[in-house]
């Protein structure tokens, strides 16, 4: 039977790479007689794949109620629905929870496990009960038990490798994303048990606490104390969080599952700033042996001032999740165009194209279809968020991006599911600067703090100058990986005055071998780093305003700014003649420290920035006449250029990479708000590479007489770069073949073989 794994930082289907194009499908909100429609839709689209959710409250409404096969309902057939998917030759993500959220009466959990068991309830620092379970209170473990030995029973024959369609199956769902939008510490009596046991495992024997006292110095936490309490808490949910995970694989695996475990991470919002508290707070889970990390999703717009906050989110996920997998979306937006809504229908193929570029090999568009809750699902009967398939099957207008985005993709084939983005630099990072996930008011202050930081220097500034400049960056969590100079020359940081010695200690090392830091923020008074530096430094109060001289450019309006005393070697950047930025060897390596946060926001900024980079040689590989946003993907096939146009007005321009003209000089040109997947040397067949294209290839057909290639736009130019033998000899040469085209298509001669 195939096996599918996950290794080389690409799915594999056996020994071919798969790219996962998945459409996310309730069956249980779908009258039955419609779900061959609905999967036909989904074949339309070029999707390869089906996910779905499995409520349990649904299939078992009562302790002694299991219905898996449609006995009491159609809508509870998941196995013909397994069965149908199969028979559509769509792959199947299964996720039968035990929470699945997706606006479920209690997340997805049936009344009766809480009615049965109320000892399971998490209780909040308020001495409150919500309706949200205690993970590994023995009660809900043994109730989960049952779900997972029914559920299996269906799942585990339907698996790929029992000749079924499922590949993968995501066991809970966004753990620990409760807890943190509801602010709610668990203080059940078997949580409590378990931090005990953290702490002292944690400090040592010496230090024993008692369940009961522990919940109640939480409740009334204050000052210092009370905030190293409460860091110990969100580090000790970490590990928590991974246990419960952990058990989960193991009953799963117990009764029969053998394709890839999934998790997926919570709290895409404001643009994506924060959702790497989802990643803080999974950092155990997801670095599990053999788990599938995936993203769940929802910008909303993607424009030049927020296209960068989707690449952060990508390159740190990467950093956290297992290093053999790609990335992947299994909530990747598809909803938000209500029929009377201000969503673009651009957005959806913007949003693909982006995370395609940044290396993303499986995304599951969620949710794909409307529909209607039954009420033992839901109080609310419409499930209406502005799907591409209403609840009666008809479409809405970006339905039709997606079969023309398929098509493409399907035109390059293995040539890009292999190609791998090319970096050009580094940004570094500390996870715990997003440990922020619950707070009490002894630690509201410092969590505002970070918070403005992280969003205005590690987002708006750093991630945001790289993107602006066509400068591709990955990422590197600080605290878990030591970098390497001769891998990573260089690194961006933004650090702040709660940084740990630990990292402070790593960047010296770095910088000692001969790494280069450019280190915006604060530093430590009495940090390890700032007696390294041998500087002393000056800090405003939080939020206060102030105007700084960066390089030649005056009155930067800036806050958080941190003035430096001390042996500086080079100051570039002063506030009332106090310098804020200085450059310094440290052992082999350089650091540059600026002590201010601002956002970039016009041009000026941005030409701090390109200073900044220039200073740590960092250039910038790409060069255009009019700015578009640009990254390379390479591949032992074929390279692709990613073009996206963010702008409300056509777009032409000119592209040099590393100095050369690329497509021969010729313009790019694209509609408004629209992008082109354009490939370089690619080997389309053997014996004929595509030199490039100036527009997106959408299908190719062959004859005995050659190739015709059907592109997006009706107009551009191509080079195609035939390879002939000369008779029986080993003597190769090539023909090389510019084409301009005007009809939409252009062709290149077939056979190529001569004698």
């Amino acid at each position: 039977m195939p096996a599918f794994t996950a290794h080389h930082q690409r799915f594999w289907l056996d020994d071919r790479p798969l790219f996962i194009q998945a459409g996310e499908f309730h069956y249980f909100r779908t009258p039955a007689t419609d779900w061959e429609q609905r999967l036909d839709l989904l074949v339309r689209a070029g999707f390869n794949a089906v996910a779905c959710y499995i409520p349990w409250l649904w299939h078992q409404p009562q302790p002694d109620q299991i219905d898996l096969t449609g006995t009491t309902h159609p809508l509870r057939n998941l196995a013909g629905f397994l069965d149908l998917a199969a028979q559509k030759g769509l792959y199947v993500i299964a996720r039968p929870g035990p929470y699945i959220m997706a606006e479920t009466i209690n997340e997805g959990i049936p009344p009766w496990v809480f009615d049965h068991h109320p000892e399971i309830a998490l209780i909040n620092q308020h001495g409150i009960g919500e309706n949200v379970a205690s993970f590994m209170h023995p009660s809900f473990l043994s109730c989960v038990a049952g779900w997972y030995q029914a559920v299996f029973a269906i799942l585990s024959p339907h698996q790929i490798t029992h000749g079924g369609p499922i590949l993968m199956v995501q066991l809970d769902n966004e753990m620990g994303m409760l807890h943190w939008v509801r602010n709610s510490f668990d203080l059940n009596p078997i949580t409590m048990q378990y931090f005990a046991d953290w702490l002292q495992t944690t400090y040592g024997e010496d230090v024993r606490v008692d369940p009961q006292v522990l919940a109640a110095r939480l409740r009334q936490a204050e000052g210092a104390a009370g905030a190293q309490l409460v860091a110990d808490y969100r580090r000790f949910f970490r590990s928590y969080l991974r246990d419960y995970a952990q058990w989960l694989i193991a009953e799963a695996r117990r009764h029969g599952l053998d394709t890839p475990v999934v998790f997926n991470i919570h709290g895409f919002a404001n643009g994506g700033k924060t959702f790497p508290i989802g990643l803080s707070q999974l950092a155990g889970v997801l670095r599990l042996p053999d788990v599938i990390s995936a993203t769940d999703v929802y910008p909303s717009q993607i424009g030049e001032g927020t296209f960068h906050q989707l690449l952060l989110v990508n390159a740190m996920t990467c950093a956290i999740q297992n290093p053999d997998q790609p990335l992947f979306s299994i909530e990747f937006q598809a909803g938000g165009n209500l029929d009377f809504s201000n969503m673009s229908s651009s957005f959806y193929d913007l949003h693909t194209r982006l995370c395609l570029s940044n290396g993303m090999r499986a995304i599951n568009h969620y949710l794909f279809f409307d529909g209607e809750n039954d009420p033992i699902l839901s109080p609310v009967k419409r499930h209406d968020w502005g799907h591409p398939v209403r609840k009666d099957g008809t479409l809405r207008s970006h339905y039709h991006r997606y079969p023309r985005l398929s098509q493409t993709i399907a035109s390059y084939g293995e040539a890009l599911i292999l190609a791998r983005p090319e970096p050009v630099t580094t940004i570094g990072f500390r996870l715990d600067d997003f440990m922020t996930e619950v707070n009490l008011a002894c630690t509201q202050e410092e969590t505002a703090i970070i918070t403005h930081q992280r969003e205005v220097i590690l987002f708006d500034l750093i991630a945001r100058g790289l993107a602006l400049t066509q400068r591709d960056f990955q990422a590197l969590d600080l605290q878990h990986t030591a970098p390497d100079p001769h891998q990573v020359p260089l690194l961006w940081v933004m650090l702040d005055c709660n940084s740990d010695p630990a990292t402070a200690q790593t960047l010296i090392k770095y910088l000692e071998a001969g790494g280069n830091v450019v280190l915006i923020g604060r530093l430590r008074a009495d940090g390890v780093l700032t007696k390294t530096l041998n500087v002393q430094p000056q800090t405003d109060p939080p939020f206060t305003s102030r105007r700084i001289h960066i390089f030649t450019i005056p009155d930067i309006p800036a806050s958080f700014v941190q003035t430096y005393q001390g042996d500086l070697e080079t100051v570039f950047a002063t506030a009332d003649g106090a310098a804020v930025g200085f450059r310094k060897r440290v052992g082999h390596g350089e650091l540059i420290m600026l002590g201010a946060s601002f956002p970039i926001t016009n041009l000026d900024d941005l030409h701090v920035f390109q200073q900044l980079a220039a200073w740590v040689n960092c250039p910038a590989p790409f060069t255009l006449s009019t700015w578009a946003d640009v990254r390379l993907s390479r591949g032992p096939d074929g390279d692709f250029l990613f073009v996206n146009h963010y702008g409300d007005d056509p777009l032409e321009t000119h592209i040099h990479y590393q100095g050369q003209p690329l497509c021969d000089g010729h313009p790019i040109r694209l509609p408004a708000r629209s992008g082109a997947i354009l490939p370089l040397n690619w080997q389309v067949r053997p014996g004929i590479t595509v030199r490039y294209t100036t527009v997106e290839v959408r299908s190719i057909t062959e004859t005995a007489d050659g190739l015709t290639f059907t592109f997006a736009q009706p107009e551009g130019y191509t080079c195609f770069a035939v390879r002939i033998n000369q008779g029986s000899t080993e003597e190769r040469s090539e023909s090389i073949q510019h084409v301009h085209f005007t009809n939409g298509t252009a062709s290149v001669q077939w056979p190529i073989r001569t004698t």
